[in-house]
């Protein structure tokens, strides 16, 4: 798994390339707590467009993260699933708890109405 960030004004843009497998999820955590603490009111887009694979470990940091993102009045959202991904988000309903966009434009677009 490797990680590239971007930022657009206040909004962060965090970009996943490979599966995230056993290990991985506390890296995958500790660099998404880092954009919690860059902003009073943190906006952070996760791009999965080239993860084909997630644990359950990982959805588990996702969500920690959202409720921490709301907690102070931000957002968090997930872009550019793949199948396997998205099946994985349906069937544990968090695709009902998490802001889901097809692409990540889409995403950037609704954060920054």
């Amino acid at each position: 798994m490797k990680t590239k960030t971007k930022r657009k004004n206040d909004l962060w843009i965090f970009a996943i390339d490979g599966p995230i497998k056993s290990g991985m999820e506390f890296t995958l955590a500790d660099e998404l707590e880092t954009f919690l603490h860059q902003s009073d009111v943190p906006k952070i887009i996760v791009d999965m467009k080239k993860v084909p694979f997630i644990n359950s470990a990982a959805l588990g940091i996702f969500l920690s993260i959202f409720r921490e993102v709301e907690k102070k009045n931000g957002r968090f959202g997930i872009c550019s699933l793949s199948a396997d991904v998205e099946n994985l988000l349906e069937i544990t309903k968090l695709d009902s708890v998490l802001e889901v966009f097809k692409n990540q434009e889409d995403a950037v677009e609704s954060f920054q109405d």
